[in-house]
């Protein structure tokens, strides 16, 4: 009688912890592409480190997932594609060491292009290429600026934004 509840409760628990990791992957494949979507509003450094913990949540949540034999195959399978397709659209988890290191890339130059852009619900953007370089910044430059000379610093992979400066004719001359 005893062995048969532990059984019972080995079951219930290796079931409420894959329930469990089941919803920390859902939640951290929400949270990846929606904040991902809203760095363009939001331009803050720390919308970097909320798109890349939670993909390597994501992945954590599915290499457990793949080894922990509650899942069916199938299942595995599935997150494990997903969680894949997933860490190629959002990069920003490869970034994490130029981050710490500060190893950002920088270009410098006016833009060729210069265009806002409006996704559909994800808020706008600023489109510009410097020097072969495409790269969104937020909305908050105004038009006027476009030629002017502006200095970039981003990450890498996922070419998100660091810090730019907008610089006048008249302070590119200094310089």
């Amino acid at each position: 009688m005893d062995d048969i509840d532990k059984d019972n409760l080995r079951e219930k628990s290796s079931s409420s912890l894959s329930k469990l990791i089941k919803r920390i992957w859902y939640v951290s494949l929400a949270v990846g592409p929606t904040t991902t979507m809203l760095q363009g509003k939001f331009p803050f450094k720390e919308m970097f480190w909320i798109i890349s913990i939670s993909s390597l949540i994501l992945a954590f949540s599915c290499a457990v997932m793949l080894f922990k034999k509650d899942f069916a195959l199938v299942e595995r399978i599935l997150y494990s594609i997903a969680t894949i397709v997933l860490l190629f659209m959002n990069p920003h988890w490869l970034d994490i060491p130029a981050y710490l290191t500060n190893d950002y890339r920088v270009v410098e130059g006016i833009p060729t292009e210069f265009e806002y852009r409006y996704p559909y619900k994800a808020g706008s953007y600023l489109h510009v290429k410097v020097q072969n370089e495409e790269l969104n910044l937020p909305t908050n430059v105004p038009e006027s600026h476009s030629d002017r000379w502006f200095v970039i610093h981003y990450l890498p992979n996922s070419k998100f934004i660091m810090d730019y400066k907008i610089l006048s004719k008249q302070a590119r001359k200094k310089n």
